[in-house]
């Protein structure tokens, strides 16, 4: 049904959203509720309650001290007002759920006046009558920077509108207040949720209002009001249901009204429970059977948390009341859109708000999603930071990059400079050996502040990136691309260390692979390693990048990427893919070496659990040595889903240190490339490609439907590759032992060369950052 316009009422546009009968709805709504299927409580449809008389009686009730919900919101906007809307998009479109009489959003939509940023709202609400009547109450003339309209339908309306493309053409803010979630059940919320966050990009937020509060006398009372506004609210509900059916159903000296507080489950409880045996169009409903008609959870901080992950949303920041027991959520959905294609992943020497806005969800997922709270003073890899000072880190180094190239003061508060700037990075061998880096406090910042300082930097980026003179001013374009490579580098250390904690979860929003079934379709793919021969062939290496007073053509580089310069490779052999687990294994089991790599984890006796592929992250860490012999049931390897037996592993490329790899290597009379080895590989892999797309093979290697290019470009087509979180683990590479693996295409993981890295000719420390190759 094509939405139609109603009518205007001071000049705001309310817009009929419905996609189905409503009436006809509720009247099924009801039958099935009241005759369910075997094994299910009968029931009451909650969205009786919500008539044009329900909901003015609702109203009522928010104005009563009891119903703390409505005043502690209030209490939270207008403490947090300008922080909430400086996280608002500039040009956003506020779409709020259940919209009342706008008391409330007023709040935040006068700040958005007062700072004059440009968004528009849209109230949805299931009565005309009401959109109608607060419009004309919050005097929508009176804003400027604000657009209002009104959106006639239900919560489902709400979600087919939002799918439609004409209305996501705009960041999004969908708001829920009140704690409506509480009305649904901890999966119903997720899933409620979760239709809205699928829908939603890496602009787009949630605002969601949640009560905390488990104290029974003050949730009773709540409920329970001493005027009685709630018992009216209640009984509405069945004089409605007989209009909805069209005859008097529910007498009401049939029934009674009866609530309570289920202190085991967090949750408050309304029933209509019948005085006598009824009989309602042929269903008998006995005297005393309890149909629930409402409920309102409460949610802790573990309650929460596991609501969002089950609606694969990210927690941003979360705004509390004095008491700590009422929050209002800013949530970003956990959707990446990480493209593979040079011409949207760089475009530009300086990244885009889109290619900031991708990292930043993949930052936020890894950092918010995958480290339990408790877990953020520990440390994974004991030779570095915490787990929270890359929390800190991240926008403390990027801002005092914005700031030296902008020649404008530090971003608040200004002394994580010092703690902030430079971590850990001690030589293995000898940890004593260290470089210089930021102090470490006797306690870390808040983790609230940090990300709240977070939020301030990332804004002060967009800003940056919105008004576009950095496409004019070298200094603060390099500056804007220094941030972004660092955080991108750092990400991967982040999960790096992930890996090697026994408690860190899957990402939120991706499902566990099946690792048995990808081992099984490998297995039946295996081709034979072929050898290939790399002809002799001259390269240029590292970027032109010679004049730093003008915008670079194609990239900003590190120094160590600088200048460009030629070489001549000779010829010689290579195979076409990594060295796996599966051969790394029967090398160490046929030579007797006791050692592994780390990223494997010795678990005798744990091949039930592992081998089928259902290991948990909390599963012990083993110890680093194995005895000869070892089988591959008792060897797992590391991932973020927990440990995954060797056995469905085994034909991952292998993640061990250069020693390990090297070894192996002479022990096949082989050895690892140079680096400039490295790149003619990736030369002739791109010819053979060109060739056998020139030939008529259109589909290429690993699925591309093209080669990657062949020329001297910066960045490649990495379509195809298991790159940009595609997956969350190696791939299998054994299939693909026919085709002469290029740049990217090692199943998901770096490549070692047998290149020191030292100084070349005309290396030079790069000014703005001299210590990232020297030190």
């Amino acid at each position: 049904m094509s939405p139609t316009l109603l009518r205007n009422v001071d000049t705001v546009e309310i817009v009929n959203i419905h996609q189905d009968d409503m009436e006809f709805s509720l009247v099924d709504d009801i039958y099935k509720n009241l005759d369910p299927p075997a094994g299910r409580q009968r029931a009451f449809p909650t969205l009786l309650l919500y008539d044009t008389k329900g909901l003015k009686l609702f109203e009522e009730i928010t104005y009563l001290d009891e119903y703390y919900l409505t005043n502690t919101e209030i209490e939270i906007l207008t403490k947090h007002a300008k922080r909430i809307v400086a996280r608002i998009p500039e040009n956003a479109q506020l779409v709020e759920l259940g919209s009342g009489n706008l008391r409330k959003i007023e709040i935040l939509l006068r700040e958005c006046e007062r700072t004059e940023k440009k968004v528009d709202y849209y109230a949805l609400d299931l009565s005309l009558v009401e959109l109608q009547r607060t419009f004309s109450e919050i005097s929508p003339e009176s804003f400027v920077h604000v657009g209002f309209h009104g959106l006639h339908g239900t919560y489902d309306d709400a979600v087919s509108w939002l799918k439609s493309p004409e209305n996501r053409k705009r960041p999004t803010v969908v708001l829920s207040m009140g704690s409506s979630m509480g009305n649904f059940s901890p999966p119903g919320a997720a899933e409620f949720l979760g239709g809205f966050s699928k829908l939603l990009g890496p602009s787009d937020f949630m605002l969601i209002g949640l009560d905390a509060c488990k104290n029974p006398e003050k949730v009773f009372k709540a409920y329970n009001d001493t005027k009685g506004i709630t018992r009216q609210f209640y009984e509405n509900g069945l004089l409605h249901a007989n209009r909805v059916l069209g005859f008097e159903a529910f007498k009401a000296d049939e029934w009674e009204i009866l609530t309570e507080y289920d202190a085991t489950e967090g949750r408050h409880q309304a029933f209509y429970v019948p005085r006598v045996d009824v009989i309602i169009n042929g269903i008998n409903i006995p005297k005393g059977e309890k149909l629930i008609f409402e409920e309102a959870w409460k949610y802790g901080r573990n309650e929460r948390d596991e609501l969002w992950r089950n609606a694969n949303l990210i927690s941003q920041v979360e705004f509390g009341n004095l008491t700590d027991d009422y929050h209002l959520h800013l949530l970003s959905p956990a959707a990446l859109d990480v493209s593979m294609n040079p011409s949207k992943y760089a475009a530009q020497p300086i990244p885009s708000i889109d290619n900031f806005q991708s990292l930043w969800t993949a930052w936020d997922l890894a950092t918010r999603t995958m480290v339990p709270r408790e877990e953020l003073l520990s440390k994974p890899i004991k030779l570095r930071n915490e787990l929270i000072f890359y929390f800190g880190h991240i926008p403390t180094f990027f801002d005092i990059h914005l700031a030296r190239a902008s020649q404008e003061e530090l971003t608040e508060p200004s002394h994580y400079k010092l703690i902030f700037e430079r971590g850990i990075d001690p030589d293995v061998e000898d940890p004593r050996q260290c470089h210089s880096h930021s102090e470490i406090p006797d306690e870390w910042p808040p983790l609230d502040e940090i990300l709240d300082y977070q939020a301030r930097v990332r804004s002060r980026a967009l800003s940056i990136l919105q008004e576009g003179y950095a496409s004019q001013d070298r200094a603060l374009g390099e500056a804007l691309w220094l941030g972004y490579e660092h955080e991108a580098m750092h990400l991967e250390t982040f999960l790096y260390m992930l890996l090697q904690s026994e408690k860190t979860l899957p990402p939120t929003g991706v499902d566990r692979p099946n690792f048995e079934q990808i081992c099984h379709q490998a297995k039946r793919d295996e081709k034979p390693n072929k050898w290939f021969r790399i002809p002799q062939r001259s390269i240029e290496i590292g970027l032109d990048d010679s004049n730093e007073e003008v915008m670079p053509n194609n990239s900003f580089g590190w120094d160590n990427e600088k200048p460009q310069r030629k070489v001549t490779v000779h010829a010689f052999e290579a195979q076409a893919r990594p060295i796996t687990n599966g051969e790394y294994a029967k090398y160490i089991q046929d030579k007797g070496i006791q050692t592994y790599p780390a990223s494997w984890v010795f678990n005798p006796g744990q091949d039930n659990l592992v081998s089928k592929g259902i290991g948990s992250s909390g599963a012990q860490a083993g110890s680093s040595s194995s005895p000869v012999g070892f089988s591959l049931g008792d060897v797992t390897v590391r991932t973020v889903f927990g440990p995954v037996a060797l056995e469905f592993a085994q034909d991952w490329p292998l993640v061990a240190s250069y020693d390990e790899v090297a070894s192996y290597a002479t022990h096949m009379q082989c050895r690892i490339p140079t680096f400039e080895e490295t790149r003619s590989i990736y030369h002739h892999s791109d010819q053979l490609k060109s060739d056998r797309f020139t030939n008529g093979d259109r589909n290429g290697v690993n699925g591309l439907s093209k080669p990657h290019s062949t020329d001297q470009t910066v960045f490649r087509d990495l379509t195809g590759c298991n790159v940009g979180f595609n997956n969350w683990h190696p791939v299998p590479v054994t299939p693909n032992g026919d085709q002469l693996a290029g740049q990217g295409e090692m199943g998901g993981v770096w490549e070692w060369t047998s290149t020191p890295l030292m100084p070349h000719d005309g290396f030079k420390p790069m000014d703005i950052y001299p210590g990232y190759t020297c030190e």
